[in-house]
């Protein structure tokens, strides 16, 4: 299998790569609100899902077979599929991790830590 064929799937692995250590450096808790994380992510993939195979069915638009792994779907590739949990599971962490990182340096500001440390300088 050429390496093209695996483009889709490895930007797909790259923002996970890039996303998932987020849980682990900031302490996040998605992992124990799945069902949470579930109810963020399924509605809006499937109606997207949806739109999708109706797109393509309709000739709107289509996927390079040359740049997919060539397992369908729904007459979608897997990858994307893929992509409507991938991207907004890291959109998710992501946003987690900026509100942890917003309210640790809220906290130094209350607790007047020193400049340069998340604090408003003096």
């Amino acid at each position: 299998m050429p390496v093209r064929h695996l483009s889709y799937a490895a930007m797909l692995a790259f923002c996970l790569v890039g996303t998932l250590p987020l849980h682990r450096v900031f302490h996040l808790d998605l992992a124990r609100q799945v069902r949470r994380v579930a109810l963020s992510i399924l509605p809006v993939a499937l109606v997207f899902i949806a739109w999708d195979v109706a797109a393509t069915r309709a000739g709107h638009w289509s996927f390079d077979p040359g740049q997919t792994l060539g397992v369908r779907v729904l007459g979608l590739p897997l990858e994307e599929l893929a992509f409507f949990v991938v991207i907004p599971l890291a959109g998710l962490l992501t946003y987690e991790a900026v509100g942890v990182v917003l309210r640790r340096g809220e906290r130094r500001r209350r607790v007047g830590g020193p400049p340069g440390d998340g604090g408003v300088a003096r």
